[in-house]
């Protein structure tokens, strides 16, 4: 199973979600960002870069808080995180093979 794939199943079951399980995918797509900071946008100098170094730092200071965020909101979070994904997927399918974080 890829990433994008657990967002997905996330969403659909996201109201019977409980915080810990919350947490933990919120701390998987960080470790999946991370991995892509490191591998996809390796040789990316910094100034092109600092959108993803700015969305780490915020997301890292925010778990609990994105954890403990209505269904709705939530939703809206990992919906968009899915596509991120996804474009990153991408870049790093034509670069090198990013691990999945479990």
């Amino acid at each position: 199973m890829t990433l994008a794939t657990d967002i997905r199943d996330a969403c659909l079951v996201l109201p019977q979600l409980d915080r810990q399980s919350r947490l933990g995918l919120i701390e998987r797509i960080l470790g999946q960002l991370e991995a892509y900071r490191t591998t996809a946008l390796e040789g990316v100098p910094p100034d092109k870069r600092f959108w993803i170094d700015t969305l780490i730092a915020s997301v890292k200071t925010s778990v609990d808080e994105i954890a403990s965020m209505d269904t709705a909101e939530l939703l809206g979070i990992l919906i968009e995180f899915e596509k991120l994904i996804a474009v990153l997927d991408g870049i790093s399918a034509s670069r090198v093979a990013v691990p999945t974080f479990h």
